[in-house]
């Protein structure tokens, strides 16, 4: 009966519903469940529960829940009355008894528990009592306790027996019964909770487990005198995993403290049951638990640590024992908690250092949790005053306090011993960090000397680079700037520019949040100004090289400003000071120009972003350090920040406007965009006066350029200046003033200049992308002033036209009646079609926005459009195939493959005008056949293969009419829409409608396909082991016109689906697994495991591609010459003469100059190919030499034909020089090529004993082309 045990589903809706429905008759849910089973057990539960049914009927009584218990009970009782009673019988009663008994009214149970306690205390008592049986028994037992506890929870004496039988089970040897026995405990004290059975049913587990103690701990009996206790004990304490937290308060505490002196056993399989009980006990809500005795215990296991040799299983637990035990101690008495801190980090430690992967990770990640959980600001603020008054005297009379010693284990993780783990140890320390705040500058201090001797280390030892600088970034947000640079001085004014501690700058720059505007003031630009000097001296002094250096100082000290306006925490009160400064640099330092109008618009955008949405910290990408920042910037901050930032809006936008009209260049708008963020807070006065006074400028440059007939260069770069000057200023403007503005550049609109036209049309696209109030006013001026200048308009200014056309048509779609904006959009289709044939791209693509946008207003329904208008839409364009010119033929063919990809509803509407686009392609039109092909691609891989099934042989024939054609360069475009028609439809329905004479081409395609997909299947398998870790992918795709209306097919994709779009890749998150096989992880088990191999080896192991952009992996390949002494005079550094200039000494090619060696080879010298200076090997060298080619010449012998092998050289080698017709796109080119290295591969066996350098010679291949030759005459 075994399986019956087995195969018992867990209590579930459905399986209650299945069991324990009173509605369901019990020897139905028998016989469906093991009706069907071949097993013996299965067979005579089905035959008993089939008998018991059928006596039923035949008696004539109802088939109920109580009449299955009456006859369980009864055959039980009368089986066991037989000298020797059936073990199958016995426990298939059993099992039906236990299903019955959940199902009979208390009131029966109570009135029958004596009988049936007896016969349940005979079943289990039975020597020929199954396994199966006794589970079911002490089900039944279980359920008649709780029963009992339920009706009568006053009389333990009522219970006490059968409580008892219950508990003998748990020492049973048998596992499954002593873990059910276990199982049904913890039910029973579940439902004795709050009753008066409670505490004499937890006595009764102490009383047996002190008696168990005892007995194991005495004499060591007879062998007649029966068991030791010892494994009684461990069978308690695995019954304490379930029964712990639901004992009595006295008695838990009681088990706990005789747990103490088990764990100083030392003994693993006792201590692993009791860590497990604590554990569980841990994790229940028990605050009744004694913090003294459950934090000695947490020590003891801590102790563990170093005491014994645990395996990887018990140092994982031990290390989330100790990390659960000590919360748990905190919340229930912190005093307590914090003294022992320090030796459950020093355990932690120990784990950290061990070479079990899962076990590093738990203890990081538990050292990361009590720092979070169990340091508080009363411990914190205990070591600072101990050590500021420690610090006022000259010894220190006292020993060092909790938080010191639990500083000093984190410092410790940065020893040499735990250099494999530094990338779980770094966020460690940052949590450190973080959790101490500015009092980290008292006890942190060597910790952030040993993080600064770290960056001294060179990238090939020291793999974590990142981690470093992200764990001195959180100490910079801890301790501030300030402290920081205090701590780790940039060293500036070092006389050796090599000794700057540059690598700062970047740390200063990521991680600076909420500092004080005041410390930039007065240190940092107090640094530029004694480093400025310096550069000026060095000047001076004639080192150029040296002041050009000390000016990059300057320059990376001003890249500070922008984080030092990143929230700071003094705006109000230092940006005054600093104005001037930043007035002074802006007019007279261009290089900082950019830095200083990001800095500034930071000020501005921060406070006036959080005073438009409010303080919202909900954010989980918003960092820490941010939110810290952020929660300062209360409502009067942010007020009085404006304020200040708005009263120096005078002087700053003048300095600004004065630089803009000056400057040569404006990089990146940065001036435009900083005066209009000040334009937006600035009195509206102001921004006016500053306006009006830019127009009246214009207004007179242009009188001047006039009255001159034609502008300068000058006058208008002038023009378009003070255009982009106005503009600026469009924040701060009221609409009375974008009047003024709107009127002044409708001149300009239709200027003979291209470039003062682009400038207007870009201020007028600006001007209907912000003020949407303007177009609804203007509306009809702008609609026949668009039409009225689309024939003066300047080939520069069609995109900024088109963005004009974009905003109005937008507005048109939301605003306007249906009929109106169809006249509207017929009126400027043309316009925007022919811009999709526009030789700038951004033109190009604005035009193929607009299409897409019309498209959208047109059909999308939750902006009130229909689909009938979308399809209305696609005629219109479609309407554009039947023009004269094959310019708008190919545009409209551009325009209708845009709207198929856009829209997959338009798909079907497209297809009908396949027969066009038949026709279409028989006019000898390169455009018209170039667009053609980029529709039909569209179409195919858009399509359905049903619907593409009706145009597929029509589709064929029309491609197949330019494959032969080799003027137009489309036979590889063509050959790829045949590749896709077999993917999508089959190749048999492409063979049935392909030509005979074709057919050589198909079978070209199916073998491509072939052995594309045997390749595709190698390279998944070697992915799958590299990439195990990786969850799948979705792939996003974004419209590319460029591969779609390619002129030829090389750059096309065999990925039909591929060929016209862009892919990008999601990936999700990592699992569980690919945590603990990180990059980190990889690396530190190489470390581990190769610690005896030499260096130059190392780099095989890895499985993946240089990076790159990994500078330790690219140094690492660029010194493997070095690891395997071959030392080249350009692996060496660059020398330096002490004035910083660069030395370079004239040397010729030390690959190209002949051996300087006067003995060295003749015939390698004179034979090699590169040194032979015949008319005929030079020209062999234009064709086929593309790089460097290694000829063996090192290892040519002098005495001999071979090769030799060379002390402390690889073994002997050499490089075929490729051949530039491997790359051809002849194929006959590509044949000579492979030729060629072929016949090297067929020559190894004939060539074998000769050296590498004189068979790479011409001479050498022409003497045994020769040899071949004489030696056929001969034979001859």
């Amino acid at each position: 009966m075994e399986a019956i045990e087995m195969e018992e589903p867990p209590l579930t809706p459905a399986s209650t519903a299945a069991f324990d429905d009173s509605d369901a008759d019990i020897c139905t849910s028998i016989l469906t469940r093991f009706g069907n089973s071949t097993r013996e057990d299965h067979q005579h539960l089905c035959a008993v529960i089939g008998g018991m049914a059928q006596g039923f009927k035949d008696q004539s009584l109802p088939s109920s829940p109580v009449a299955y218990f009456g006859a369980a009970c009864s055959s039980l009782d009368r089986i066991l009355s037989e000298p020797e009673p059936s073990g199958h019988m016995i426990d298939a009663l059993l099992t039906i008894l236990s299903m019955a008994v959940r199902r009979v009214s208390p009131a029966i149970l109570v009135k029958k528990g004596d009988l049936v306690n007896g016969i349940l205390v005979r079943a289990l008592h039975c020597s020929s009592l199954t396994v199966a049986g006794a589970v079911s028994g002490l089900k039944c037992i279980a359920h008649l306790l709780i029963v009992g506890s339920r009706v009568n929870h006053n009389n333990w004496s009522d219970i006490s027996q059968l409580y008892g039988f219950l508990l003998s089970f748990a020492t049973d040897s048998r596992t499954k019964v002593k873990r059910q026995s276990h199982l049904r405990l913890h039910d029973v004290l579940q439902s004795f909770q709050g009753t008066s059975l409670h505490s004499p049913a937890s006595q009764g587990i102490t009383d047996s487990f002190k008696r168990f103690i005892l007995l194991a701990g005495g004499t060591k009996p007879a062998a007649s005198e029966g068991p030791t206790g010892s494994r009684e004990v461990l069978y308690l304490l695995d019954a304490f995993k379930e029964c712990l937290a639901l004992m009595s308060t006295k008695n838990k505490n009681e088990i706990l403290e005789l747990c103490k002196p088990l764990l100083g056993l030392q003994n693993p399989v006792v201590t692993r049951r009791i860590t497990d009980g604590l554990y569980r006990l841990c994790l229940e809500d028990c605050p009744d638990v004694s913090p003294q005795i459950l934090l000695d215990l947490v020590c003891s296991v801590s102790l563990s640590v170093s005491n014994n040799k645990t395996s990887v299983d018990d140092m994982t637990f031990t290390a989330r024992l100790l990390n659960i035990g000590m919360t748990k101690v905190y919340s229930l008495n912190r005093q307590m908690c914090v003294i022992k801190l320090p030796t459950v980090f020093s355990a932690l430690r120990d784990i950290l250092g061990s070479e079990h992967e899962e076990a590093i990770h738990a203890a990081a990640n538990a050292f990361k949790s009590l720092i979070h959980a169990c340091i508080d600001e009363s411990l914190i603020k205990q070591g600072v005053d101990q050590i500021v008054m420690n610090g006022n005297m000259d010894e220190r009379r006292s020993g060092p306090t909790v938080i010191e010693k639990v500083c000093a284990n984190i410092e410790s993780l940065l020893g040499y011993h735990y250099t494999p783990v530094l990338d779980l140890a770094f966020p460690v320390v940052s949590a450190m960090f973080d959790k101490l705040g500015v009092y980290s500058s008292y006890l942190m201090r060597g910790t952030l000397k040993s993080l600064a001797e770290m960056e001294k280390l060179p990238d090939e030892d020291f793999p974590f680079r990142k981690e470093l600088h992200e764990c001195l970034g959180t100490a910079l947000v801890a301790m501030g700037p300030e402290t920081f640079i205090g701590f780790l001085p940039l060293n500036l004014e070092a006389e050796d520019l090599g000794e700057v501690n540059v690598w700062l700058f970047p740390i200063l720059k990521q991680y600076t949040i909420g500092a004080r505007l005041s410390f930039f003031t007065e240190s940092i630009l107090g640094m530029v100004e004694v480093i400025r000097n310096k550069s000026r001296q060095l000047e001076s002094q004639g080192r150029i090289i040296s002041s050009r250096s000390t000016d990059a100082l300057v320059y990376s000290l001003w890249s500070l400003l922008p984080s030092f306006c990143n929230f700071p925490s003094d705006t109000a009160e230092s940006f005054n000071d600093l104005k001037q400064p930043l007035c002074n640099a802006l007019r007279d330092e261009p290089d900082i120009r950019g830095i200083i109008c990001l800095s500034l618009q930071t000020l501005v955008q921060q406070n006036k972003k959080i005073a438009e949405e409010g303080n919202d910290l909900s954010d989980s990408e918003v960092g820490t350090a941010k939110q810290r920042a952020m929660a300062n910037y209360t409502p009067q901050v942010r007020a009085d920040n404006l304020s200040v930032l708005k009263s120096s809006a005078r002087e700053i936008l003048s300095v600004l406007s004065g630089v803009f009209l000056n400057s040569t260049k404006d990089d990146g708008g940065c001036l435009q965009s900083t005066i209009g963020e000040f334009a937006s807070i600035s009195d509206k006065a102001i921004v006016s006066r500053l306006f009006l006074s830019n127009m009246h400028k214009l207004l007179r440059v242009t009188k001047e350029a006039r009255a001159a007939g034609s502008s300068s260069d000058s006058t208008s770069r002038q023009r378009a200046l003070l255009f982009d000057l106005a503009v600026s200023f469009l924040p701060g403007l009221n609409a009375e003033e974008v009047d003024v503005l709107f009127n002044a550049i409708k001149p300009a609109l239709q200027d003979d200049e291209g470039l003062i036209q682009k400038k207007a049309y870009k201020v007028l696209s600006i001007i209907l992308g912000d003020f949407d109030g303007f177009i609804s006013s203007k509306l009809e001026d702008l609609l026949r002033l668009m039409v009225e200048l689309l024939p003066s308009c300047h080939f520069s200014a069609r995109r900024h036209r088109l963005d004009c056309l974009y905003v109005l048509i937008v507005h048109v779609s939301k605003s306007e009646r249906e009929q109106r904006w169809h006249d509207i959009i017929s009126s400027f289709l043309t316009e925007i079609i022919l811009g999709l044939k526009e030789a700038n791209k951004k033109t190009r693509n604005k035009a193929y926005d607009i299409l897409v946008q019309i498209g959208h207003a047109c059909g999308d329904e939750e902006k009130g459009g229909k689909k009938e208008n979308l399809y209305q839409f696609f005629n219109m364009v479609a309407g554009g195939l039947a023009g004269e010119t094959p310019v708008i033929i190919s545009a409209a063919m551009r325009g209708l493959a845009r709207l198929a990809y856009e829209f997959s509803d338009l798909v079907s509407s497209a297809t009908n005008l396949l027969p066009s686009t038949f026709l279409l392609l028989q006019r000898k039109n390169r455009e018209i056949i170039k667009a053609n092909l980029g529709l039909l691609k569209v179409l195919v891989a858009k399509s359905q293969a049903e619907g593409l099934q009706l145009h597929l042989k029509s589709m064929v024939e029309a491609l197949l009419k330019w494959q032969d054609d080799t003027k137009t360069h489309f036979k590889a475009k063509i050959k790829l829409l045949l590749e896709m028609l077999v993917k999508k439809c089959g190749l048999d329905a492409v063979k049935a409608v392909m030509p005979q004479e074709h057919m050589k081409l198909l079978t070209n395609i199916r073998k491509i396909k072939e052995r594309k997909d045997k390749k595709q299947q190698t390279s998944r398998s070697e992915e799958a082991k590299s990439h195990a870790s990786k969850a799948t992918t979705a792939r996003l795709s974004r419209w590319n016109h460029s591969k779609v209306f390619s002129d030829f097919g090389d750059e096309e994709t065999d990925d039909s689906n591929s060929d016209y779009m862009d892919t990008q890749t999601v990936t999700g998150r990592h699992g569980k697994a690919s945590h603990l096989k990180s990059k980190a992880s990889s690396s530190r088990a190489k470390s581990r495991t190769n610690k005896n191999l030499p260096d130059h080896l190392l780099d095989q192991l890895e499985d993946e591609p240089l990076d790159l952009l990994d500078r330790r992996r690219t140094r690492s390949a660029l010194r493997s010459s070095e690891n395997l002494k071959r030392k080249m005079e350009s692996d060496e550094g660059p020398e330096i003469d002490p004035d910083g200039r660069l030395i370079i000494h004239e040397e010729s090619n030390s690959y190209n100059e002949k051996s300087p060696h006067p003995n060295s080879d003749a015939r390698s010298e004179a034979g090699s190919h590169l040194s032979v200076n015949t008319k005929k090997i030079q020209k062999r060298r234009k064709t086929s030499e593309s790089g460097w080619a290694a000829t063996g010449n090192e290892y040519a012998s002098k005495k001999a034909g071979g090769d030799l092998k060379k002390k402390d050289k690889l073994e002997p080698y050499a490089y075929w020089p490729l051949d530039r017709k491997m790359m051809s796109r002849r194929p006959e080119h590509r044949a000579a090529a492979r030729k060629g290295i072929s016949s090297v591969v067929r020559m190894t066996k004939k060539l074998e004993g000769k050296s590498a350098s004189s068979i790479l010679t011409s001479k050498g291949l022409k003497f045994k082309r020769v040899q071949k030759k004489g030696s056929k005459r001969k034979s001859k």
